[in-house]
């Protein structure tokens, strides 16, 4: 479960930004949109980003690609002997200081994973990694301790006492342009901290369906791998639920490729068969998008997904989002958006609204409505689109004349 995430010049983002999970206590509505780990602490199913175009929404979520790219494949992508290196290509300063241009990025996330805290970041640019950090803490004490399990500096890697007997051996082998974790976590050790941290980091995913190219991809591997019998009968439950009107599919493979047909029922009450190629873009996006939310909310894992909103009916997207408030699963779903048909005190609690706003100088950042004071009796679209909370467009007169 996602606690915090943090990065610093990426991007759009210039300075530390923070996106928080945690609930505010303060709120009490709305209690299943939380999950509640003890009576001190709850923390977010889902929280949604607002703002307008080229503000640094994608940017964000890109961040944590960029996080998640780093920690994956800084130790196994040096046996690939490509022509950059994975800090060079996972390097996106902000561009628009000249100063800020060649500084470090930062990242840091906080995770809980079945009663222990884990914070990890690392500092780098284009060349190594200058400073890397890990440290737990048990959830079930009176009093948080931390303890330290790795810190890195330019010129040493110290070791915590918990893991150096084991692992002090090691350290001659990491090289500057390294992540520590990825390192270790490749390892059979015998202490499962840099692999839980893995997990804890890799079991949020980000995606971005800004292209039809990454929904192909998705339902390509969803139908050859994933589909069968069980499967289709999940998929057809939620795809009657949505009301698409695709009543059966058939999935053909062969060496070479995979056929999927799906059937619609004609005015005769006979099925219909189709390639599914015909279906809408909103139609396969939405299958896309089912495919990670049912693993999400059934495995407890996240989602960070830019412009989940795009080809999909605000009451569909209100299904998906909805998906993850059922039940028990810490599942969580963080999102960008331009629809504002959830921006409403009936569907989200203030603490899962956030504002990702750009200044005069190119720079983002992110505020949630809860930084905001507002009557209980307000409409936060109503707000919104006033321009109360910022993060919207400023339109000037325009004239195709040239007037």
């Amino acid at each position: 479960m996602l606690v915090q995430f943090k990065l610093k010049n990426f991007g759009s983002f210039r300075d530390e930004t923070v996106l928080d999970m945690r609930a505010i206590k303060a709120y009490k509505e709305h209690p299943e949109n939380c999950i509640r780990e003890s009576e001190k602490e709850s923390f977010l199913k889902v929280a949604a980003l607002y703002g307008a175009n080229a503000c640094g929404k994608s940017n964000f979520v890109l961040a944590y690609s960029y996080f998640l790219n780093i920690v994956r494949r800084s130790f196994s992508g040096k046996e690939k002997q490509e022509k950059e290196s994975v800090l060079e290509q996972n390097y996106n300063p902000f561009l628009f200081d000249p100063e800020q241009s060649e500084n470090d990025t930062e990242f840091e996330a906080i995770f809980h994973k079945e009663g222990v805290e884990y914070r990890y970041g690392f500092v780098y640019d284009n060349k190594k990694i200058k400073y890397e950090w890990l440290y737990k803490a048990p959830l079930n004490q009176e009093r948080k301790v931390m303890t330290t399990i790795l810190e890195r500096t330019q010129d040493t890697i110290n070791l915590g006492a918990s893991i150096k007997t084991s692992c002090e051996k090691y350290l001659p082998s990491i090289d500057q342009d390294v992540l520590a974790l990825s390192f270790f976590s490749s390892l059979k050790l015998r202490s499962k901290v840099f692999r839980e941290t893995l997990y804890c980091i890799t079991d949020f995913l980000p995606m971005q369906f800004t292209c039809e190219k990454t929904t192909d991809e998705i339902l390509n591997h969803y139908f050859s791998e994933e589909f069968n019998e069980e499967e289709k009968a999940n998929l057809l439950r939620f795809l009657s639920a949505i009301d698409i009107g695709i009543k059966d599919l058939e999935v053909k493979k062969t060496k070479n490729a995979i056929d999927v047909y799906s059937f619609h029922r004609g005015q005769d009450g006979a099925l219909y068969r189709a390639p599914f190629e015909i279906e809408s873009d909103g139609t396969r996006k939405a299958i896309a998008v089912y495919t990670f939310a049912r693993i999400a909310v059934s495995r407890s894992k996240g989602l960070i997904i830019d412009e989940l909103n795009m080809q999909l009916h605000p009451l569909l997207l209100k299904y998906i989002v909805d998906l993850f408030y059922i039940g028990e699963s810490s599942g969580q779903l963080i999102y960008t958006t331009h629809d504002t048909t959830l921006l409403d005190k009936k569907y989200m609690r203030r603490d899962q609204i956030w504002f990702v706003k750009k200044d005069d100088d190119g720079a983002s950042s992110i505020v949630s409505l809860a930084e905001y004071k507002i009557r209980n009796d307000s409409s936060f679209e109503k707000a919104y689109l006033g321009g109360s909370f910022g993060a919207v467009p400023n339109l000037s007169d325009f004239s195709f004349k040239g007037e």
